[in-house]
């Protein structure tokens, strides 16, 4: 079949219009044509099997709410300024739904999976639908367990789709979905739950066939996908990235068996997001992370695209503090290219528009890149300014397309079979290298679609016989870009194909990297089932818990820096917590309306505060700030120096006893960013408490108290909220 270009034009030019001119910048820098406004905000993105792109934001109109119920897709053709509007994909009872905040993946035949999207920011909906580019048509699927808002989907190697987390609310609390689903094209499955897992998890497909998490939290974690599913963690130190937890940060499987995470936020003193890179190789002995050379600039909610010769370019996002600072000079418009034969990155020519949170980019089959979208946020209710909403993109031309004749395919095969050969007609220069990409599926600075592969070939005047890869594992099946490039590495323009996939038999997980078994994602000790939210099942696991732990309950003040709270936004913070000295148990689910988390200790006493602050600060970096603690401590009231004190067993040393001052309250109002301040009957707690040991008629006053604990030079003291007698 002969290929075309986006524009649905056989390609018939032996040289790329770009290499036509003389642009010695270019050769070097790339180039980027000028900005295509779009009808929307491209939040979500993917490359059709048809060569167009398919994208949807949040709202269909920039004045609409922020919460619609639905939304409009459009199908893009590259090269074109065409945009055609879908139908609304809807639920099986013709209730439209809003695939903001979705999930996607492509099936073996060329359609996309949906699952999950928006009700409200942190609540997700429970719909899957899939899109078909044969018509534009959209068909509501089963629903899911519970709503999924921010979830990822990944293509496994027989076919399956896995879908990892989002998150609802349960009534109570936003919560993550712990219970990891596969749709096997006609019904879903539940798998091994994960507690606590991160929102929009990096995922890829291993050699073994097992998933890789590589992020957001620094941990990494293997799936085996099969029967009821099993996690597995890699050996520790080598199965934490050395850049630690980092949410907004791009993963890229850029060859088969080896990720590259980049950059992402914040540094847990600057509150900057890195510039720090991680990359491992799965079939190393043993599989460990190592940090390679980091990009030029700081970035967060970037995103990084495989190009047809395996680089991987990096556009936009900001290099200011915090979620996403668009305030001037902090987003990145330049862009930048790693290579990994040198590890070396170099810095590109710079887009027009800021690229950051609600961003997209991908490789178009003419070998470029859109980037695009960028805005529709809210923080504290308020909305992002109109002027940080993108309703554009701008295409970018790779410096190898300025560096000499392009090649052409004249022919190739619509299907490869693994590991068979099949021949492709060329013409123009000599072909250098022969490369697969997989079709994009874009969104939140993650692209989950994207894989490559590069094909060894025997060349023949014009026709190449080319040796697909051996197996799905390290080429899910699907549909995916050849690519030819000549001995200069200019890059034809791409063919479509599909590679079969694999029958569940030949799909299986044997083998691969050294690892320990895991608790699905708990720490050691922990109460750890599937909870799908709170109610009567987060009381029993309290219940059990305070059996099976003799130590203290500690409640823990967390900030999430993602806006949607620290009930979304949990799985970096639950992974820090489970790692702090003394730690038996985390409850799966952290209080949203507060922002608080609890912990259980293995032993009595009070924590090591100023050490739970630096083990914190490692493994959450910048993503939460660390609030205080709380505790609730039985024992006696006794006075010295003319100080109420608690004498409690299991503290060491007496623990002076105050007044709730306003502004150490633990709770945290995430509407305002500052503490839910205490009312009346809390803030007068302490005064009751000394005209009570005042009126008592023996020398000690058993109580049990509940406040914000801290530690100076004078000992320990407790800021009373609330008293009980015992």
């Amino acid at each position: 079949m002969h290929p075309t270009t986006a524009a649905g034009e056989r390609d018939t030019s032996p040289t790329s219009p770009e290499a036509a001119g003389e642009d010695p910048s270019a050769q070097h820098s790339g180039r980027w044509d000028p900005v295509l406004p779009m009808p929307n905000v491209a939040v979500h993105a993917h490359l059709l099997p048809n060569g167009k792109v398919l994208f949807w934001g949040r709202r269909d109109h920039p004045g609409g709410s922020m919460h619609e119920h639905t939304c409009t897709p459009h199908v893009w053709t590259p090269g074109t300024e065409t945009f055609t509007a879908t139908r609304p994909p809807a639920r099986a009872d013709g209730e439209t739904v809003n695939l903001f905040c979705s999930g996607h993946a492509f099936l073996p035949d060329g359609r996309l999976l949906v699952v999950g999207g928006h009700l409200r920011d942190g609540d997700g909906v429970n719909q899957a639908c899939v899109f078909d580019p044969a018509d534009d048509s959209w068909t509501a699927l089963p629903e899911m367990n519970s709503g999924r808002w921010y979830p990822t989907a990944t293509s496994l190697p027989d076919g399956r789709v896995l879908v990892l987390s989002g998150s609802f609310s349960d009534g109570h609390h936003d919560v993550i979905n712990h219970v990891p689903q596969v749709w096997d094209g006609t019904q879903w499955q539940s798998i091994a739950h994960f507690v606590a897992l991160p929102l929009y998890p990096r995922v890829h497909v291993a050699p073994d066939g097992r998933v890789l998490m590589s992020g957001s939290n620094a941990a990494t974690h293997l799936l085996d996908t099969h029967g009821t599913g099993h996690w597995t963690r890699l050996p520790e130190p080598g199965g934490v990235r050395p850049n630690g937890e980092r949410q907004y940060g791009p993963a890229v499987a850029y060859e088969p068996g080896k990720v590259l995470y980049t950059g992402g936020g914040n540094d847990a003193h600057t509150d900057l997001p890195s510039a720090g890179t991680d990359a491992i190789d799965l079939d190393a002995t043993p599989p460990a992370w190592h940090p390679v050379a980091s990009m030029r600039f700081r970035r967060r909610q970037h995103n990084a695209t495989i190009l047809a010769d395996g680089t991987v370019l990096v556009t936009g996002g900001t290099g200011g503090p915090g979620f996403n600072d668009v305030s001037p000079g902090r987003p990145v418009h330049a862009a930048e290219l790693w290579d990994p034969t040198s590890g070396t990155w170099t810095t590109l020519a710079a887009e027009d528009v800021d690229r950051c949170y609600h961003s997209t980019a991908l490789l178009l089959p003419d070998a470029t890149v859109l980037s695009a979208g960028g805005g529709e946020w809210m923080v504290g209710g308020s909305q992002n300014a109109p002027a940080d909403t993108h309703r554009d993109g701008q295409v970018f031309r790779p410096p190898y397309l300025f560096r000499g004749p392009r090649p052409r395919i004249d022919d190739a095969p619509d299907e490869l079979a693994y590991g068979g050969t099949s021949t492709v007609e060329v013409d123009g220069p000599d072909i250098g290298a022969v490369t697969l990409v997989r079709l994009s599926s874009v969104t939140h600075a993650f692209n989950s679609g994207q894989r490559f592969n590069s094909l060894t070939f025997t060349a023949q005047g014009g026709v190449l016989r080319v040796t697909a890869p051996p197996g799905p594992e390290s080429c899910p099946p699907g549909h995916h870009m050849l690519f030819v490039l000549s001995t200069a590495g200019v890059p034809s323009i791409a063919h479509v194909l599909r590679i079969g996939p694999a029958t569940a038999d030949t799909a299986g997980a044997a083998g691969g990297p050294a690892a320990v078994a895991g608790t699905t994602g708990a720490p050691a000790g922990a109460r750890s089932q599937p909870l799908l939210g709170g109610g009567d099942a987060l009381q029993d696991w309290d219940r059990e818990a305070q059996q099976e732990f003799a130590g203290s309950r500690v409640t823990v003040g967390l900030t999430a820096q993602c806006p949607y709270g620290l009930g979304a936004c949990w799985g970096g913070a639950y992974e820090a917590l489970s790692r702090l000295d003394g730690v038996a148990a985390v409850r799966p689910v952290a209080d949203t309306a507060d922002s608080t988390a609890t912990v259980y200790l293995s032993g009595p006493g009070l924590p090591d505060l100023e050490r739970w602050r630096e083990q914190f600060a490692h493994w959450a970096n910048g993503s939460y700030a660390f609030r205080g603690v709380e505790v609730e401590l039985a024992g006696t009231v006794v006075e010295a120096d003319g100080e109420l004190h608690l004498a409690a067993p299991d503290v060491s040393g007496p623990v002076r006893l105050e007044a709730l001052q306003r502004g150490q309250e633990l709770a945290w109002d995430l509407g305002t960013r500052h503490p839910r301040y205490a009312g009346e009957h809390e803030r007068t707690a302490h005064q009751r408490l000394v005209e009570q040991w005042r009126r008592r008629d023996a020398d000690g006053l058993p109580v049990r108290v509940t406040g914000p604990v801290r530690k100076t030079d004078r000992g320990w003291s407790l800021s009373v909220r609330r008293y009980e007698d015992t």
